[in-house]
């Protein structure tokens, strides 16, 4: 009987434990005869339901309480808790304690004990999917709960317009200004535009870390200059998002004849010789030609060697970037000096790993 119940407890994706109904009453021979074992090789093999229910109490008062503490003493007030999870620390935690809570509730159901609580959890749900949709930096949720609960908060969240299988909204999205469009106030709609534009620079930034560090830069500098003047936030955060999709947030003040292309390497290339300083005329022309150099040789050597970026393509990697480093190093007159050169050149390697589709296509 031992081994039977053990297998049931074998583990499995949506599955934590296994549920042993006991219609005849035999669990109590079971116990009895379980103490001929040493407690150290049976603990744990049986535990009756009801142990799970106080559990499941605290759990639930746990993940509560993050916002309790707070001053949101209602979940229906679903802004002011999803304001609340702006915070990145407060976000990490509430995930972990709502994955707990909904673990130990899938647990209980469909036992009376655990229906109280299934209210509560279609509510914090609900906030999960908001804030995930708004910062966009976290999993679906539906992956780490149990099967019954994961039914009843995907159908939940559904009727409410959320389909938690498809990911966040993007500002490049075509409905992207219609989901801000329903924000519930301007700070919640600045708040949309913030954290879509924080995305956007993220999932983009190993391709142009220059220009999205400084767009980095600019959106703090609003946000820090302009605090609750939400009409006016609202204004320059739609500026930049207008640049982003028009793509000219980085081409001001690149030469014209640079190919699209080379913009972004261009940027890296001024940044390690500059050193923050704006270049004259001539010095913009000499780096421009120098970048177009450079890329070139990337382009080259990544169209001949389209997998160069797997592990075992180490040493080709290895001598692209040796490869870059004497070129940077045979510039007359000298471009930067020996540990300049390195950096530079691991800089660009990193670019081109993440412009890959893109170079090879040029």
């Amino acid at each position: 009987m031992l081994q039977a119940i053990a297998r049931v407890n074998r583990t499995g994706f949506g599955k934590r434990c296994g549920i042993v109904v006991d219609y005849y009453g035999v669990a109590q021979h079971l116990k009895e005869a379980l103490v001929a074992y040493a407690d150290e090789d049976v603990e744990g093999a049986l535990a009756s339901l009801k142990d799970e229910v106080p559990v499941l109490r605290d759990r639930h008062l746990r993940v509560v309480d993050l916002f309790r503490q707070r001053g949101i003493d209602q979940l229906s007030d679903t802004e002011a808790c999803v304001e609340a999870l702006g915070n990145e620390k407060l976000r990490a935690e509430f995930a972990v304690k709502l994955k707990a809570f909904l673990g130990s509730l899938d647990t209980v159901l469909p036992r009376p004990e655990g229906l109280p609580y299934t209210k509560d959890a279609k509510k914090l749900a609900y906030i999960y999917a908001r804030a995930r949709n708004r910062y966009k930096d976290t999993p679906v949720l539906g992956k780490d709960v149990g099967a019954k609960v994961r039914k009843l908060i995907d159908d939940h969240v559904i009727s409410l317009g959320i389909d938690p299988k498809i990911s966040p909204i993007q500002l490049t999205d075509a409905q992207f200004d219609t989901h801000v469009a329903r924000a519930a106030n301007d700070r919640a709609k600045a708040s949309e535009m913030e954290h879509a534009i924080r995305s956007h620079i993220r999932k983009h930034t190993d391709e142009d870390p220059v220009l999205y560090r400084k767009l980095s830069e600019h959106l703090n500098d609003i946000l820090k200059t302009l605090g609750e003047k939400w009409d006016e936030v609202i204004a320059q955060l739609q500026k930049i998002i207008d640049e982003l999709r028009s793509g000219k947030a980085g081409s001001a003040g690149a030469p014209s004849d640079l190919p699209e292309h080379c913009e972004p390497f261009l940027r890296t290339v001024l940044d390690v010789v500059c050193t923050g300083q704006t270049p004259t005329a001539a010095e913009l022309m000499r780096l421009k030609d120098v970048t177009v150099e450079l890329v070139d040789l990337l382009v080259q050597e990544l169209q001949g060697n389209r997998d160069i970026w797997s592990p075992h393509k180490r040493a080709a990697q290895e001598d692209l970037n040796t490869q870059l480093f004497e070129h940077i190093m045979r510039i007359r007159p000298p471009l930067v000096d020996t540990d300049k050169a390195g950096v530079l050149a691991d800089k660009l390697m990193e670019q081109a790993r993440a412009s890959h589709d893109k170079l090879v296509q040029v």
